[in-house]
């Protein structure tokens, strides 16, 4: 990532969410409680956290006196216009807003993200210990208050002290001063999603760089990446995730960039899904060459099997396919679901979702009131950013359509696929449907579940499975109707049997 920027790449911009498609669902692209970075940065409801933010950059200058305000702006003043050029809007706030806005929310992430603890920190190039957190790895996360007795009020800082006075009337006080103590838990909340709306964010590079100014000594940032890490693995510790400890994310462009590669998929499921698809279709085609030549006697025509060919070939017909069908219409056609368990030696994403043998193995989704708001901007990440691919995409639409209808959700739900907290199945049905709306997907695309699209669809055309699942749901879901069927299949096989033998006995 650094060699795009030295190449003046910009590959992952910060774009703000288009009229209409806001239009869809306000809350879930604008800051409730905290602003970070230009877009939000004057919003008058958000100005309340801008308090945290000074104590935090107080914090910073206490840590390491050695290391002044004045050295930190010239620091990145000279990183100014890259991170202007990661905004695809322009920023009408003046260099000497900006820097100090750049400034503020790093010094913010470092303190309530990246986990630096005045424990053992000193001047003088002594490395500055952290408090890595590690207990919280497996717990929701919510942001951690600062000790009062960490903050106190810097001297020696006059600049500071002369900023500071515009938005803090009190230093000294409370970081969660100015904000009720019984709004502080809902705050904490809020500001933890803020932290993940694609309009939300600054070039992680700024955090990077004064986490290295600040340091000193210290020649890496994977000690603030895994605190980082840790933090977002709270945030996301209902999801099944493929990466651990050991490779966890180091380069990430903003923190919303991180989430997105926690939900990767963690391998290619083409080959499983293109080999099920091949197999099917031949012997599809064998089971109907076999039906014509024992009912005509013989194949007719060369020009009617080049047809037959390709009308069964099926990379041919899937180029046909523009969307997927319900999950109850899968079900009726004879496919089955099922919660794809997590292993602990193979651990997947939530986006591995498995098909063989008409079994679909989909992780367990979660849903609550955060779900639209998480996957909508990760949407328009990689609507804006095509670099980072489409996969959460691909994923989403395919659940809008297979949860069309409340009778989907509730199909899916009692196959333990989908857990919510909404009052319905009709209102997750309405979630999905939503987030679908003003998506570009192309379904014949190069997208990561392209060869599904051919093993569903190639299941689902099969006349076989059809009359397979129509006999098993009318006729072979009740065990007695079941038992007589079978009853009556034995007496057939006896009646023909005695035929036989009395036809042996005659000729004899």
């Amino acid at each position: 990532m650094a060699e795009d920027r030295a190449n003046g790449n910009r590959c992952c911009l910060i774009c703000k969410i288009v009229h209409r498609i806001r239009l869809t669902d306000r809350t879930a692209y604008e800051p409730s409680a905290l602003a970070i970075g230009p877009y939000h940065h004057a919003d008058p409801p958000l100005q309340a956290m801008e308090m945290e933010k000074w104590i935090c950059l107080h914090y910073i200058l206490d840590l390491n006196r050695d290391v002044r305000l004045r050295d930190y702006l010239s620091l990145i003043s000279g990183l100014e216009n890259e991170a202007r050029c990661y905004y695809t809007e322009e920023i009408s706030m003046d260099s000497r807003e900006f820097l100090q806005m750049l400034l503020l929310d790093s010094c913010f992430i470092l303190v309530y993200l990246g986990r630096i603890n005045a424990q053992g920190a000193s001047v003088g190039g002594e490395q500055l210990k952290e408090n890595r957190a590690y207990e919280r790895k497996k717990e929701p996360t919510e942001l951690s208050q600062i000790n009062t007795a960490c903050c106190p009020s810097v001297s020696g800082h006059s600049a500071v002290d002369i900023e500071l006075n515009q938005f803090v009337k009190d230093p000294e006080g409370s970081p969660d001063q100015g904000i009720c103590s019984s709004t502080v838990e809902w705050y904490n909340s809020s500001a933890v999603y803020d932290l993940l709306l694609l309009e939300n964010q600054i070039p992680f590079f700024i955090v990077k760089t004064i986490y290295l100014f600040f340091s000193c000594n210290v020649t890496t940032t994977s000690l603030l990446t895994d605190s980082i890490s840790e933090f977002m693995e709270g945030i996301l510790y209902h999801f099944p995730k493929v990466l651990t400890e050991a490779n966890r994310p180091k380069d990430f462009y903003h923190l919303l960039h991180l989430c997105h590669k926690y939900l990767k998929p963690s391998h290619n499921l083409e080959d499983d899904h293109h080999r099920y698809a091949a197999n099917f279709h031949c012997l599809h085609f064998i089971f109907d060459i076999s039906r014509k030549i024992f009912t005509f006697g013989r194949v007719q025509g060369m020009s009617h099997d080049q047809n037959m060919f390709h009308e069964l070939d099926w990379s041919n017909s899937v180029q046909k396919f523009n969307r997927w069908l319900r999950a109850v219409d899968y079900h009726e056609a004879g496919m089955q679901f099922k919660k794809r368990e997590f292993d602990e030696a193979k651990p997947h994403s939530l986006l591995d979702i498995r098909f063989r043998n008409g079994l679909m193995e989909i992780p367990c989704l979660p849903i609550d009131d955060k779900s639209s708001l998480l996957f909508r901007n990760l949407v328009a990440f990689e609507q804006t950013c095509p670099q980072v691919g489409d996969d959460i995409t691909a994923y989403v639409v395919l659940l809008s359509q297979l949860t069309s209808t409340a009778a989907d959700v509730t199909l899916l739900s009692q196959k333990g696929i989908i857990v919510h907290q909404m009052e319905s199945d009709e209102d997750v049905s309405t979630l999905f449907t939503k987030l679908f709306e003003y998506v570009v997907f192309n379904f014949n695309g190069e997208h990561y579940l392209k060869s599904l699209c051919y093993a569903m669809e190639a299941h689902y055309q099969s006349r076989i499975n059809r009359w397979m699942a129509w006999l098993w749901h009318n006729h072979f879901s009740n065990p007695w109707v079941g038992f007589a069927a079978i009853a009556s299949a034995f007496i057939v096989v006896c009646s023909i049997m005695q035929t036989v033998l009395a036809f042996l006995s005659y000729m004899e």
